[in-house]
């Protein structure tokens, strides 16, 4: 009988000790934009890819299509080879319900463009589901 008791109590523990785990560790939609604009700004895809959604929208430079995160790490690494980043600032940002999203400029070496990046929330956990990086010139044509 102890020990029966003694293994639902463990069990019990475990699977509590689980679930904050969970809790601990889920990135509200604001961390996860502290923490891309920390990545944008040093050209760090991998850090930058690691919120993206199993599949996840890309629109760079108005090419826009679906891509796997593997898929989304080659792309956007071959972006920042081309386009060293200076600095990133966030523009402006917003959460309702279930979606969140973070507007910004990246500065890079050979200029400037804006990045958009969509994230939902699917089972207690915020992915970025749309990310895009178009020219500045094309939202503010001089």
């Amino acid at each position: 009988m102890l020990r029966k008791s003694l293994v639902y109590f463990i069990s019990a523990l475990l699977l509590m000790a689980s679930k904050a785990d969970t809790l601990v560790y889920q990135d509200s939609p604001e961390t996860i934009v502290k923490k891309s604009a920390e990545a944008l700004e040093k050209g760090d895809v991998d850090n930058l890819t690691r919120y993206f959604f199993k599949t996840v929208e890309i629109d760079l430079l108005g090419d826009e299509n679906f891509y796997s995160q593997a898929q989304a790490v080659l792309l956007l690494r071959s972006f920042f080879e081309k386009n060293i980043p200076v600095k990133f600032t966030v523009n402006h940002q917003g959460a309702k319900d279930l979606t969140a999203f973070a507007i910004g400029t990246l500065q890079c070496k050979n200029g400037l463009f804006r990045v958009s990046i969509f994230m939902k929330t699917e089972q207690g956990k915020t992915y970025i589901h749309q990310f895009r990086i178009e020219p500045e010139t094309a939202i503010n044509p001089k």
